[in-house]
């Protein structure tokens, strides 16, 4: 990128984070490059046939963006969906909707859910109630506890464990109570009970996926005069000193600006660190620590109409089941998550068969389309990864790292990225009159 007065920036990564970041720094007059692997910038996070993921109310930097690109929350957009939960007897419960504010709504939610028992559920919000009276503080050592490790220390029945809490972890985090921190337990269910009952609602987007995000933002960042490199990838970093002064792409070329924005994901973006960067700073020694969980999903269509719903599963093969009507007819259009060590040997029976059991098949029908693939994994947060999800600014004076995965305070969602992608913009930003 030749100078021409105004800083630069190169975004290495078309995914919501690079998409967020490119979007705003071009917002502040910054000139930007995207370079992305994929022909479109966003399709290589999620297929374009595929259901967007369900958006909840305290995604409060999700509909932020949104709203820039024109996109609100009207129902010809986006349906408003229940939240359920399959109990052990085979009963569904609801988690109860208000619009009260924190605490009433805690006392017309908790206090109706069936998922708990009623003691259970006074016991629970006796709990919140103290949290929020600021007379009671959450034990210090949630990060070097799993979550079911503190909730047994909770005393909650091993069948509200596995019908809610499981279920529910494994929906907000990607991740089962026996692997997930106590401290990312608590931090990814607050919003559902320590704010406004708006903030616990969930909305799913009526259209294809790409339209949410990934082709307005690329429509915008082209309108705007960025530079996108699509079918682009990057092999190395170029540096001198702790200073970034250049993106090497596997043709070869090498680009240059003022600011580099690193949206790729963890695993991507080590080999692209010089040897020195990652033998000096712990910063990127800790990126090369985190794990991440393989996921897989089902994606189901059916003859038999019904609402926009997020079932949660406590046991059997599949974590949860995303429902959302056909647009055309009103038929069932899903996505089931498959449980990483389910052992599954028929997918399409155990699929039919919950389904069924849910009356989202009606008897005699059979799926009307099916598919099985290997989704994008997601990012463990077993005790210990708190500290080594690394913040947006690193220790490289003009590079700053955006994904899902860095420390947004977030589980590694759609949420989380869009958040690490303003952070890397508000630091250039604020920045960019400064000498380096």
């Amino acid at each position: 990128m030749t100078p021409n007065g105004r800083q630069s920036a190169i975004v290495i990564g078309g995914g919501p984070a690079g998409l967020t970041a490119a979007y705003r720094l071009l917002q502040g007059g910054v000139r930007t490059a995207l370079v992305s692997p994929s022909s479109m910038p966003g399709r290589q996070v999620r297929r374009t046939e595929d259901p967007a993921p369900p958006i909840l109310g305290c995604h409060h930097a999700t509909w932020a963006l949104l709203q820039s690109l024109d996109i609100r929350r009207d129902p010809f957009l986006f349906a408003e969906s229940s939240l359920e939960f399959l109990l052990a007897d085979g009963r569904l419960a609801r988690y109860p909707k208000t619009r009260f504010p924190t605490p009433l709504q805690q006392l017309l939610t908790i206090g109706r859910c069936a998922g708990l028992s009623r003691g259970e559920r006074w016991k629970l919000l006796s709990w919140l109630e103290q949290l929020w009276e600021g007379s009671l503080d959450l034990p210090a050592d949630l990060e070097h506890r799993t979550a079911r490790h503190w909730l047994e220390s909770l005393e909650y029945s091993r069948r509200t464990t596995e019908s809610v809490w499981a279920p529910l972890a494994g929906w907000l985090t990607g991740n089962d109570l026996d692997q997930l921190s106590a401290d990312a337990f608590v931090t990814a269910v607050k919003p559902f009970f320590l704010s406004g009952g708006a903030n616990s609602r969930v909305w799913v987007w009526r259209g294809p996926s790409e339209r949410l995000l990934a082709q307005p933002m690329a429509d915008r960042l082209i309108k705007s005069g960025a530079t996108l490199s699509a079918e682009t990838e990057a092999v190395r970093f170029e540096f001198q000193d702790d200073r970034m002064i250049g993106v090497r792409l596997r043709d070869g070329t090498v680009l240059h600006a003022d600011w580099y924005v690193s949206a790729v994901p963890a695993l991507q973006l080590t080999p692209l660190l010089p040897e020195r960067w990652l033998t000096r700073y712990a910063y990127f020694q800790h990126i090369a620590e985190l794990t991440t969980i393989p996921c897989a999903t089902v994606h189901v269509r059916t003859t038999t109409p019904t609402s926009a719903r997020q079932i949660l599963l406590g046991s059997g093969p599949f974590r949860w089941v995303s429902c959302m009507p056909s647009q055309e007819d009103g038929h069932f259009s899903g996505r089931l998550a498959m449980s990483p060590d389910s052992g599954s040997t028929d997918v399409t029976q155990e699929a039919s068969t919950l389904l069924r059991a849910l009356r989202l098949l009606a008897v005699g029908d059979r799926l009307t389309e099916f598919r099985h693939r290997e989704a994008p994994a997601v990012l463990s947060l077993s005790p210990g990864t708190k500290v080594r999800r690394p913040i947006q600014r690193s220790p490289i004076r003009n590079l700053l790292l955006a994904g899902a995965w860095t420390d947004t305070g977030w589980p590694a969602n759609l949420e989380s990225a869009i958040v690490s992608g303003e952070r890397c913009a508000e630091v250039i930003l604020q920045l960019k009159e400064r000498p380096h």
